[in-house]
């Protein structure tokens, strides 16, 4: 791929969310002209763009939204839901095109019919979609297809247009290419009489056409008197033939557009009904007798073929065999007398010769073809070559009537690839991970070797690295760090579709758009968050009628909130639903066997309600296509902790649920804490420790065979570290014969894990294990520390089952 292409796709990514964003604020405010104005200029945008790469799929719509939003702008078209709803499906389109085009290049030819079925409903909403023009006899108008012509006509000149000025062989030639498929088009060009003093150049203009076939240039009306002739004012009329497309002329001609007529031609436009003299029509008859000679024509080429061929008595009977029937045909049985004779001189001499030379006498006609063949290729040639400029600059050739202005002025932004900026981020964290070093080597230095002074100076330096390190640490982050608008973005239109999908309505509130995360957060972001609105909407706000009986407004509210604290960034989304009936909870998950009965009467209805986050959980019966599969919550809680984030649920039956989301604002760098267990230190990631606690002896209790302990009023169970790592040895303790408890939090449950001892929190880049240390679910990846030795970070999600 192309920079250029690279960078049209980057842009068109960026402009998409955009055209999306600003239909959807138009449905709030569908008078807004500012609205209406920025919305045309952002699709005018992307549809220049696609016009440099041959996407004529993609083109064909943008141009149509184009138009339409221009006739909005104009207020000649009222800005409507259905119209929102036309652009959106066109929007959703090319974005699928950017996709396939950023896949392999390219885009498939099979999309054709779904551009053009797209297309023509937007043009439908213009109420020019089947733009007759007025029909005269051998117009366009009156023999085109209904196939909905695109033509912008100028003023100021003749609506129809009259083919028969093209020499009937090249018209012939033509229609049989467009009956094979190729494009055809007719463009009319008036240019204004003052145009040479705007510095435009028609005839340049029109050389710059690719593929003509035929052209002309015509005066608009009689000449003047020579000594009344203006020669600084153009009353031309410029018209041309082109097997190009409709979408290169408009590109071409996107400055003039009220100057031009541009339409696709039908086959049928090309023949002229004109009759023979025997009453018959000229499109049968001139087809039956084309099919004719075009027989007699293959039957000459093959007897062209060389004599010496071992098969040639049987292809000069197949031959004669083909002539016969064709005689019969058009009743000329009298000729097949002489045909016979001369099948048997040939098969008597082996040779072509007597056969070709009674198909010279008796049928010339595929002679005359073949010359009118000739013909046609000459004056098409000729055509060509006439629209082609004499002598074409490189760079001239792909401006395609561009200005000047069109340049970029200036480039405020640089896209670097996000993998150049992943390498950076390693890089850094690789710099963190060294400097920690420096602290080891001074405490050798001093205790091992005795110099106190490099000792201090080392310490220096490493508080010099340290705060460079830390600099470059947050620059970098700051690059990779993305406003979480950038998955907000798609929820107006979610919320949109989906409510009214179920047939309710729904307010949407977004808050803290500006909030930024780290790039690879906000990306893992994006499926949890609709999952959740989804939900929301599927199960927690109630239908127009169920709310006005509950005494709620029709509408319901759906928010979704995003703020920063310290380093985390928190996710809020709360409705004001019928909130989650712990009951119901209960009552599903023990018919699915989550919980027996035990758990059924000692659960709580806070701990009831986390139960959605269980594995197929579902309230629903039946199975749609927003919810029933019981697999929505329990993506999100694994999304959400797979990158070290929380998900936390409230809900109170008729009044909403509220869904909490807490993540680091990047995984670049894990900081973690370092404890220490049968003279092995381990790490255990920052955001799972609630605190740090030492405990008497006897403040521990034994509750039905487990360690237990209360802290702040609240029963925590423990558990021995050396027990979850199978270490046959006895946690330590301190010379008060106290236990060294780290409290963590496991899906809002807090369990003291007891440890011999607590030690430093440090950043490190932690690394999966891999090969055969890969399966030991109870280690979440290694480190390394400044001083080479290797940490092992505990996972205790899965440690404590």
């Amino acid at each position: 791929m192309n920079p250029l292409l690279e960078q049209f796709i980057s842009e068109a990514r960026d402009l998409l969310p955009a055209i999306g964003e600003k239909l959807l604020q138009l449905e709030t405010d569908p008078t807004s002209a500012e609205l209406i104005k920025e919305l045309f200029r952002l699709v005018h945008t992307l549809k220049g763009s696609s016009g440099l790469f041959e996407f004529p799929e993609m083109t064909r719509v943008l141009h149509a939204g184009e138009d339409l939003l221009d006739r909005v702008r104009d207020a000649r078209v009222a800005y409507s839901r259905t119209l929102a709803d036309r652009l959106l499906d066109g929007m959703d389109f090319v974005g699928m095109l950017l996709d396939e085009i950023e896949a392999t290049g390219g885009i498939n030819a099979a999309h054709a019919d779904n551009s053009a079925r797209l297309a023509q409903s937007l043009r439908q909403l213009t109420g020019d979609s089947d733009e007759a023009k007025p029909t005269e006899s051998g117009s366009i108008a009156a023999n085109s297809a209904p196939i909905g012509l695109d033509c912008q006509q100028p003023s100021n000149s003749s609506s129809s247009v009259d083919l028969s000025e093209i020499p009937e062989n090249l018209r012939m030639q033509l229609y049989r290419d467009v009956l094979a498929g190729a494009p055809l088009t007719w463009l009319e060009y008036t240019p204004e009489e003052d145009c040479f003093f705007k510095g435009e150049d028609p005839l340049f203009l029109m050389q710059q056409i690719p593929e003509t076939a035929w052209g002309n240039i015509a005066a608009r009306q009689a000449w003047p008197p020579l000594a009344e002739l203006d020669a600084y004012r153009c009353k031309l009329v410029f018209r041309a033939l082109t097997t190009a497309g409709p979408a290169i002329l408009h590109e071409l001609f996107r400055y003039i557009p009220e100057q031009v007529c541009i339409v696709a031609v039908p086959a049928t436009a090309l023949l002229q009904p004109c009759g023979n003299e025997n009453g018959e029509a000229v499109l049968e008859a001139e087809s039956h007798a084309r099919s004719f000679r075009t027989i007699v024509q293959t039957q000459r080429e093959i007897l062209g073929l060389p004599d010496s061929d071992a098969l040639l008595p049987g292809r000069l009977k197949s031959i004669a065999a083909a002539l016969a029937a064709c005689l019969r045909a058009i009743g000329k049985t009298g000729l097949l007398a002489g045909l016979d004779a001369a099948l048997e001189q040939a098969l008597s001499v082996t040779k072509a010769g007597p056969l070709l030379a009674w198909l010279d006498e008796h049928l010339p006609e595929a002679q005359a073809l073949k010359t009118a063949e000739r013909r046609a290729e000459v004056t098409l040639q000729a055509g060509a070559q006439a629209a082609e400029p004499s002598a074409p600059h490189p760079e001239a050739a792909i401006k395609f009537g561009r200005r000047a202005e069109d340049s970029i002025s200036s480039i405020k932004t640089v896209k670097v690839d996000q993998v150049k900026i992943d390498r950076l981020m390693n890089l850094i964290g690789e710099m963190v991970v060294a400097k920690n070093s420096l602290p080891y080597l001074a405490s050798r230095a001093e205790t091992q070797y005795g110099l106190r002074e490099l000792s201090r100076e080392i310490k220096a330096q490493y508080a010099v690295v340290n705060r460079i390190a830390e600099e470059m640490q947050n620059a970098i982050m700051q690059i990779r760090m993305m406003p979480v608008s950038f998955i907000f973005q798609r929820f107006p239109r979610l919320v949109r579709d989906t409510s009214r999908k179920l047939g309710k309505e729904v307010n949407l509130v977004l808050e803290g758009e500006d909030t930024e995360a780290d790039k690879n957060i906000i990306e893992a972001l994006a499926d949890p968050l609709i999952h959740i609105v989804r939900n929301s909407l599927d199960h927690g706000i109630e239908l127009p009628d169920s709310r006005r009986a509950a005494g709620k407004p029709a509408a319901g509210c759906l928010s979704i909130h995003a703020s920063q604290e310290t380093d985390r960034v928190l996710i809020e989304i709360s409705d004001d639903g019928k909130g989650i009936d712990p009951d119901i909870i209960k009552r599903k998950a023990y018919e699915k066997g989550l919980i027996d009965e035990a758990a059924l009467e000692r659960i709580t209805d806070k701990e009831a309600v986390n139960l959605v986050f269980a594995a197929g959980f579902s309230t629903v019966e039946v199975v749609s296509d927003l919810s029933g599969r019981g697999v929505g919550m329990d993506v999100v809680r694994s999304a959400v902790e797979k990158v070290s984030g929380i998900v936390s649920l409230d809900s109170e039956k008729g009044y909403g649920t509220r869904i909490r989301l807490s993540l680091p604002l990047s995984m670049a760098i894990t900081h973690v804490m370092i404890i220490e267990s049968n003279q092995r230190i381990f790490g255990v990631p920052i955001e799972n420790v609630v605190e740090t606690v030492r405990v008497s002896c006897a403040a521990v209790h034994t509750i039905k065979r487990r360690l237990t302990t209360v802290l702040r009023g609240r029963i925590v169970p423990l558990v021995a570290l050396n027990d979850l790592l199978a270490l046959d040895e006895p946690q330590q303790l301190n010379q008060d014969n106290e236990m060294a408890i780290l409290v963590v939090r496991l899906n809002n449950d807090l369990i003291g894990v007891i440890v011999d001892d607590f030690r430093q929190t440090v950043d490190i880049i932690l690394k999966p294990l891999t090969g055969i240390l890969g399966g030991l679910p109870g280690y979440a990846g290694s480190a390394l520390l400044g001083d080479g030795s290797v940490l092992m970070v505990l996972n205790f999600k899965e440690l404590i089952k």
